[in-house]
């Protein structure tokens, strides 16, 4: 007999390409055109500290960075409005050359790390290092306590019939379409993967797994949420508030001129059909880059939660340090 969680999974996964929003949100200039100060750290990569690319908070106020660029992780802590790291990098075994780490998500027990199970970007060819999930924690002084890893999300993805086309390794092919992991939250004990790509006729998609089952060999139960974004556009990244995930939506190719949004996805955590609702546009037009380029929101973090809206902390590619910027997104009704 098929569990009711099981039932309710499958269940939305069948109806869930009913799921549309329509991009027409006002938008929303952060609280400070400059960005919060981050406090330098010698990560290996040499671009590591410009390739902010997840950021997860517990509730204890240790944070998960991913960066991708190498094969180096490192817990942060916010300070005022200030990012500032604790312990050490920590290395991500099993790595040859670079994870390509994308997300970073976490729940009452862990944290966690997530490749991007992408093809390299500029070359298209493959990058089998990038296939990999990692569960982390952590000590009260941002120590790594634990660190262990699954290779077996490439594999649930093959078995969802809608994506299994699209789970193909690189092949120095810049013509086919690959999935492209940007964004992961935690809840309700299963993970939740956010696709940057493929965009299939206006549709992105996130991949649900069982969080626990991922890393300890059981069935991870996958499920397959389709949702109508529009041309070109995809997940950047995921996260948890009150209960319900916020998506950043952004371009699913390299458009430097796209705009970013902050998406809910109500129903999305709980195996429901899910309501999306656009809520706000990132208004970036003035933002005081140290690098001078054009920002590319990779990743948000809710810092404050209110009855009639979001307080987000939104990290960017383009920006020296991730340029952290706060934003105030109003809440769905």
């Amino acid at each position: 007999m098929i569990a009711a969680v099981d039932l309710i999974f499958a269940i939305a996964a069948c109806i869930a390409w009913f799921c549309s929003v329509a991009f027409a949100a006002d938008r929303f200039p952060p609280e400070s055109q400059t960005p919060w100060d981050v406090e330098k750290h010698q990560l290996d990569a040499k671009r590591a500290n410009e390739a902010f690319s997840g950021f997860a908070c517990a509730r204890n106020g240790i944070c998960a960075l991913a960066v991708d660029e190498g094969r180096q992780g490192a817990f942060m802590r916010i300070k005022g409005e200030r990012l500032v790291y604790i312990g050490k990098p920590f290395e991500f075994d099993c790595v040859e050359k670079e994870l390509d780490a994308e997300a970073a998500a976490v729940d009452d027990l862990y944290f966690y790390v997530a490749g991007s199970h992408a093809a390299k970007r500029k070359t298209c060819c493959d990058n089998s290092d990038s296939r990999k999930v990692y569960r982390l924690s952590a000590d009260e002084n941002g120590h790594l306590k634990t660190i262990t890893h699954s290779e077996r999300l490439w594999d649930a993805m093959l078995n969802l019939p809608e994506l299994a086309a699209y789970v193909v390794p690189g092949d120095c092919n810049c013509k086919t379409d690959r999935v492209d992991i940007e964004g992961m939250a935690a809840a309700n004990g299963r993970l939740f993967f956010a696709l940057r790509a493929p965009n299939v006729e206006e549709n992105a998609y996130i991949v649900g797994v069982d969080a626990a089952a991922l890393f300890e060999g059981r069935s991870p139960r996958p499920s397959l949420t389709k949702i109508h974004l529009g041309v070109n556009k995809g997940f950047r990244d995921l996260a948890i508030a009150d209960g319900e995930a916020l998506a950043l939506v952004g371009p699913s190719d390299d458009d430097p001129a796209a705009d970013y949004s902050i998406v809910e996805l109500r129903g999305l955590t709980k195996g429901a059909p899910v309501q999306v609702k656009e809520l706000a546009t990132l208004d970036l037009n003035a933002v005081n880059s140290k690098k001078g380029e054009r920002l590319k929101p990779e990743a948000i973090t809710p810092l404050d939660i209110k009855p009639g809206r979001y307080r987000l902390l939104v990290l960017s590619d383009g920006g020296e340090d991730g340029a952290p910027l706060v934003f105030n997104i109003p809440r769905a009704p």
